[in-house]
């Protein structure tokens, strides 16, 4: 398998995408959030202020699957 396939293999995975978080947020100190974009059918993380601004400026098409920090 690639490299890159695996780092992002995170990105198809909702326990994965949460186990990530999971260090991140400690890493960081900071609250993260695990979304799940159903236009491009994939996880990502993004902190609080990037989850407001995909809310308020673009109105994302995505469901938040957990809350950390």
């Amino acid at each position: 398998m690639p490299s890159n396939t695996k780092s992002l293999q995170w990105r198809q995975n909702e326990k994965v995408a949460i186990a990530r978080a999971t260090r991140l947020s400690g890493s960081l100190e900071q609250m993260l959030f695990v979304i799940y974009d159903n236009e491009n059918e994939r996880y990502d993380i993004v902190n609080e202020a990037d989850l407001n601004h995909l809310i308020d400026e673009f109105d994302l098409d995505m469901d938040i699957i957990a809350e950390i920090g």
